[in-house]
């Protein structure tokens, strides 16, 4: 696999949705300067830009991270539940963040009761 696939497929993405790096960095709230560097693979995005930029372009996160050569899981290989999960993730994203941080720990209080 290429060193930069990361950096490649984010440019492509950028350049497929007919953005500048400055536009493209304001959709997924980071810097232009940070958006280059991606580009460039001399910085990794976090997990939160990349689904930021799979959100942007409509495209899996695994496309994005050089993990899958599909851009798109076809309905078949999404399961509903992972589905769902995204859906939900899209909403807690638009929360404020005292809102996420109680829901991540309802989350997280819910997974701990079940390793009991």
């Amino acid at each position: 696999m290429m060193e930069n696939i990361i950096g490649i497929r984010v440019k492509e993405i950028r350049n497929s949705l007919a953005m500048s790096q400055q536009r493209f960095a304001d959709a997924i709230e980071v810097s232009k300067a940070m958006v280059s560097l991606i580009e460039s693979g001399k910085k990794k995005p976090s997990r939160e830009t990349v689904t930021k930029i799979s959100n942007l372009g409509n495209i899996s996160a695994d496309y994005v991270m050089g993990l899958s050569d599909y851009k798109n899981l076809n309905e078949s290989q999404a399961s509903e539940v992972k589905t769902e999960l995204h859906d939900m993730i899209s909403k807690i994203e638009k929360l404020d963040e005292d809102k996420q941080k109680l829901i991540l720990n309802m989350i997280k209080g819910a997974v701990n009761s079940l390793d009991d």
